[in-house]
């Protein structure tokens, strides 16, 4: 069990440090927002960049976040039954839904989002909103994103079956 509880230690820490670093991106949203609210209503002079770079840094840390966000319970989560359950039952149903559910969707999204990232990276595609930015670091972090996800997935599922072997606690 030692190996369960190393494997889910670093996922965890994986998705928490992520988080964490991306997150002070947020200062730099507001002052794009403040520069474009300042720009358009007071001076009559908006900038396309100002949305792309709001566009691009808001999905930033929007995707690197997700795993970090499951992993702190903050995801909306409609539990009016699995909390009126037994500990075991609920850690079962949470095992079920997380295998035949998040991973057969997330997988699917993943893969997708491979493919489309190769390609944007092989095409060397450029946005169509503004000022055309480059669209590939952009698919590339909406990919990183889905697999920290999946990654936050596979801790998410060894702790319900911790549970299931009596070693754990539902959070």
């Amino acid at each position: 069990m030692l190996v369960i509880d190393k494997i889910i230690w670093i996922i965890d820490k994986i998705n928490e440090k992520i988080s964490k670093a991306v997150s002070f991106l947020v200062f730099a949203l507001i002052l794009t927002l403040t520069y474009e609210v300042v720009a358009r209503y007071f001076f009559g002079t908006p900038t396309q960049w100002s949305f792309n770079l709001t566009y691009f840094i808001s999905s930033f840390f929007l995707m690197l976040s997700m795993g970090y966000t499951w992993q702190c319970k903050e995801h909306v989560a409609v539990d009016l039954i699995s909390n009126k359950l037994p500990e075991r039952v609920g850690a079962f149903l949470n095992v079920v839904f997380i295998l035949v559910l998040f991973f057969l969707a997330w997988t699917n999204i993943g893969r997708v989002m491979y493919n489309d990232m190769i390609r944007s990276w092989i095409l060397q595609e450029r946005s169509t909103i503004g000022a055309m930015p480059p669209a590939y670091p952009y698919k590339t972090w909406i990919f990183v994103g889905v697999l920290l996800l999946l990654l936050q997935g596979v801790s998410q599922l060894l702790k319900e079956f911790l549970v299931l072997l009596g070693r754990g606690r539902r959070s």
